[in-house]
């Protein structure tokens, strides 16, 4: 069982993440992230199951370091993200949160979410799956060294960006 003390700092790190990005604070969501995060959705493969290399395999969505989120969000906040504008309005259920290892130095979670998403334009849409972290010790807090959204959908339809999984 894990330290109660960890997991509620694992929870209260989860579920901020799923506020701030229903808030559209994107500062303070960035701030969350490591400067060596990854942000991955693999895509997943006609046999089923999720490609597993992010370098070599298709993905949805595959951001590696900090500075590309920076990038993605800075797109979001300067209106050149045509397809993104304005941005839905979301709400991410984050659930069912497991934490897998921990040491000294890391921690590696496991949870379940969905996320609504409405605009005018474009109507309300669903999307869900699974969540894997691994969260990093800094200072006096953690921070998300990785972020692995598995989508239960294999197939996208309509918009689909760092805020809608």
């Amino acid at each position: 069982m894990a330290d109660p003390t960890l997991y509620a700092a694992v929870c209260d790190l989860l579920f901020r993440e799923a506020r701030l990005l229903d808030a559209q604070k994107w500062p303070q969501w960035l701030d969350l992230y490591c400067e060596d995060a990854v942000f991955w959705v693999p895509a997943t493969k006609m046999s089923g199951g999720y490609t597993e290399d992010p370098e070599r395999e298709l993905n949805f969505i595959y951001i590696k370091g900090r500075v590309g989120l920076e990038a993605r969000i800075f797109r979001l906040e300067t209106n050149s993200s045509i397809a993104s504008m304005p941005p839905p309005r979301t709400r991410h259920l984050v659930c069912g949160v497991m934490i897998d290892e921990a040491n000294d130095r890391e921690i590696t979670t496991f949870c379940n979410w969905q996320v609504v998403s409405f605009s005018e334009q474009r109507g309300q849409q669903m999307r869900s799956g699974s969540y894997a972290h691994l969260l990093r010790r800094e200072g006096s807090g953690l921070r998300i060294a990785q972020k692995k959204i598995m989508l239960l959908e294999h197939v996208i339809d309509g918009y689909f960006d760092v805020y809608t999984v």
